[in-house]
């Protein structure tokens, strides 16, 4: 697979953006934001909390006015706590992608690191290939010196050949 720069600069850019999005989502979501749902409404109302009534035939529950303020207040944050849920699996989207490009930065690098390794043993190979080609016997300097020797010799013996024809 190819990879040119523009895909390292869009995953780094994709990164940067996850990471700002993830500390702005964790940002909004603290725990001490959000009131305590735990635990009995009213837990000072010990007398007198519910009560069973009828009125016209029609049967009902009567509540002490603490425990319906305590319950309205619950009711009122609970959509308070939905928004934290949504934030909080906003962020483990950002997380998860964040994850996934981070992968493919690791798988890219072990691509180039591949690339790398292959690029170095060719380049040895060659230097290896340029070194014998070096040391090639027709290359070795006391391969020219012999060979400079047998022709002086044999140009001396060539000219002394051609004195003794040419002088009587």
């Amino acid at each position: 697979m190819k990879v040119d720069r523009a895909d390292g600069v869009t995953v780094a850019w994709l990164i940067i953006f996850a990471t700002i999005l993830a500390n702005t989502c964790s940002a909004c979501a603290q725990d001490s934001e959000l009131p305590s749902i735990a635990g009995p409404c009213a837990p000072e109302v010990t007398e007198g909390r519910r009560a069973s009534v009828e009125h016209d035939g029609v049967a009902g529950i009567w509540l002490h006015g603490a425990v319906i303020r305590c319950m309205v207040e619950r009711l009122e944050v609970l959509p308070l706590y939905a928004e934290r849920v949504r934030l909080l699996e906003g962020r483990l989207t950002l997380a998860d992608e964040r994850t996934a490009l981070q992968r493919r930065e690791v798988h890219l690098a072990v691509e180039a690191e591949e690339r790398a390794a292959g690029a170095l043993g060719s380049a040895e190979r060659l230097r290896r290939q340029a070194e014998e080609a070096l040391d090639a016997w027709y290359r070795h300097p006391g391969f020219w010196a012999v060979l400079g020797g047998v022709i002086v010799v044999a140009v001396e013996a060539l000219a002394l050949w051609a004195w003794s024809e040419l002088t009587p």
